[in-house]
């Protein structure tokens, strides 16, 4: 092995430090080597522990799960956690009784109705820009450019519409991320997508049959990625005397998992209680809320809960 010149190395690296400034490039011992890790609460104490003491700035991060998995109502909970922030609900589904449930005021809550993908991220551009803390976009696989949906509508094959939805927003996160990291890791935003579990396209017998659209550029720039669903619902007995169902669904159990990690250990898990009208809590006030709920309804609909309702509710806790 020739021996290495050590100093010219050296000198080479004051160049660069002197023309890009310092710690440009640096070693391990320095002071630029350990950069501490700004993060904020999520509110959910069991969810901060699993990403490492809470959400990182001026990173991508990834919420991403199938249906009614609490996907969207966790973004307005990490929304709540900021004095401002932004959502680009793609979807146009944005709900504003639900986002105060997690406490969101009128004034602190900005919301952008982007058309197309490419003004979602052109915007998320210019607010990252200006140093908001939190920007959050419902969901990558309506971030179809504006080229690509005006071919779609012209598009009579399912398949081929599928394929240029997907492919289009690969090719766009392709085109923009490196541009959108570079800003919040200098203006501390963290940037939030919601993302959906859809099936493989030709998926083969073995091996993964669901995927997250977005192509892999989204899944190399998250930082945090962290996958959601209902492990089951909370239930109250039925007193709509217009409704035959058994039970009444008043919140679920969500599960969260971190699947990929840069800044903690990955693959922690958690669960959380979440109400419909009362948002996230610990699972030791899920008794207590539940019977306020079933006392409600019952006074509600001139209904008595009996005995048995609230003992046969009791044992399910």
């Amino acid at each position: 092995m020739p021996k290495t010149d050590k100093a010219k190395i050296m000198q080479l690296c004051n160049d660069i430090n002197k023309k890009s400034g310092e710690g440009t490039i640096y070693t391990i011992g320095s002071k630029h080597a350990n950069l501490k890790i700004n993060r904020w609460s999520t509110g959910i104490e069991d969810l901060d522990a699993i990403i490492g003491g809470g959400m990182p700035e001026g990173r991508v991060i990834e919420i991403y799960g199938p249906e009614s998995s609490g996907k969207t109502t966790l973004l307005y909970q990490l929304c709540s956690r900021h004095d401002l922030a932004l959502d680009i609900p793609i979807e146009g589904t944005f709900d504003a009784d639900r986002a105060k449930v997690f406490g969101n005021k009128p004034k602190q809550l900005l919301i952008y109705r982007a058309r197309f993908g490419e003004d979602a991220l052109n915007k998320t551009i210019k607010f990252a820009r200006a140093g908001i803390p939190l920007i959050g976009i419902d969901s990558v696989p309506s971030m179809v450019p504006k080229e690509d949906a005006e071919k779609v509508l012209k598009s009579a094959d399912r398949d081929s519409i599928e394929e240029q939805r997907i492919g289009g927003t690969a090719r766009l996160l392709n085109k923009y991320l490196p541009i959108i990291e570079e800003i919040i890791e200098v203006s501390g935003t963290t940037l939030v997508f919601v993302n959906q579990v859809r099936d493989k396209m030709n998926a083969m017998m073995f091996g993964e049959k669901t995927d997250t659209p977005g192509g892999r550029k989204l899944k190399h720039s998250c930082s945090v990625r962290i996958q959601v669903a209902r492990r089951a619902w909370i239930e109250i007995p039925n007193k709509n005397p217009h409704s035959t169902a058994k039970s009444e669904k008043v919140g679920l159990i969500m599960k969260c998992k971190v699947t990929k990690s840069k800044v903690c250990n990955p693959m922690g898990e958690c669960e959380i209680p979440l109400f419909f009208d009362r948002g996230f809590v610990s699972f030791d006030d899920v008794p207590t809320i539940r019977k306020e709920l079933m006392k409600k309804r019952a006074e509600e609909f001139g209904k008595r809960i009996s005995k048995k309702d609230m003992e046969e509710f009791e044992d399910e806790d």
